[in-house]
């Protein structure tokens, strides 16, 4: 009786919570040195309109300026496509176009370039796939250039170029399984090849609480550091930094070193994405604002 009670209570007090707010995705940036020094009371928000949410922020600095690709979900489609906020260097939202939409959901649009020119690797998930673009025209014109792969559930897919070989990290989703917690491992030797070779380790992290990208993995003081989702409290509660130990065709080993929680006593609710470029740090947060 009292587990029954304790549902019933936590259905109610969500149900009168969305009556009155709106809990939202929403982008965040802060002029900073890096994740070691990202604290809230530095970072501004950028607000979507109500009908939508914004998520998953990459970013580059380009011609005086920040682009920052992130996933738009308008609520009555239920779908997510791919937009670009067009930053000045001092912060200021100057514009937001549309700039990758299907017929299926796209997220976690993850910008990189190869052999001089600029790609993005979006989650196509909900499409059994994992789709690669090519950028025609920057920043609002993206062609599809090949499938890296074929009937597989990935979510937010990461590339890594280390030691000449290039390194694909994404959750992957098995039939009755979950999206969070089982992280997956391919190698190839370009981003443009036909076969991707899983690691036998696979998955190599198996824990809902740092499993799934959350970000570019980048280079600090020599290390390899791999952001990740804790969705243990709920989906992408938390931010974590994590040092990759070993990184090879047979072993894999990483090392968690900080957490970047949301803050206490505020209306944020999670935070499952970091990026930088230059002095520039994006992130996003499920904010609770009133209807």
């Amino acid at each position: 009786m009292p587990n029954i009670l304790t549902r019933f209570w936590r259905r109610l007090n969500k149900e009168v919570n969305s009556f009155f707010f709106l809990d939202q995705w929403v982008i965040l940036t802060a002029h900073t040195e890096g994740h070691n020094s990202i604290s809230w009371e530095n970072f501004h928000p950028l607000i979507p309109p109500a009908d939508r949410y914004w998520a998953d922020p990459f970013v580059l600095a380009r011609d005086d300026f920040y682009f920052i690709f992130i996933e738009e979900k308008i609520y009555q489609t239920g779908l997510g496509r791919i937009a670009c906020l067009k930053l000045d260097r001092e912060g200021n939202l100057l514009s937001n176009q549309v700039v990758l939409e299907r017929p299926y959901h796209l997220s976690y649009p993850f910008i990189f370039e190869y052999q001089n020119e600029m790609y993005m690797l979006p989650e196509t998930g909900q499409n059994r796939t994992l789709e690669l673009y090519r950028c025609t025209r920057f920043p609002d014109q993206w062609e599809f250039a090949k499938n890296l792969m074929t009937d597989i559930y990935a979510v937010d897919a990461t590339l890594l170029e280390h030691e000449g070989k290039w390194w694909l990290f994404a959750n992957v989703k098995e039939e009755g399984g979950s999206s969070l917690d089982k992280l997956h491992l391919f190698w190839a030797e370009s981003p443009l090849a036909e076969k991707w070779t899983p690691h036998p380790h696979n998955p190599i992290v198996n824990d809902i609480r740092t499993a799934r990208p959350a970000g570019h993995i980048f280079v600090q003081n020599g290390n390899l550091i791999r952001p990740s989702q804790d969705s243990s409290r709920r989906y992408g509660y938390a931010l974590n930094f994590n040092q990759i130990n070993k990184l090879s065709e047979t072993e894999y080993e990483e090392t968690r070193l900080s957490t970047f929680l949301p803050p206490r006593g505020k209306n944020v609710l999670a935070v499952h994405t970091w990026n930088a470029a230059d002095d520039l740090t994006v992130i996003d947060a499920v904010i609770r604002r009133r209807k």
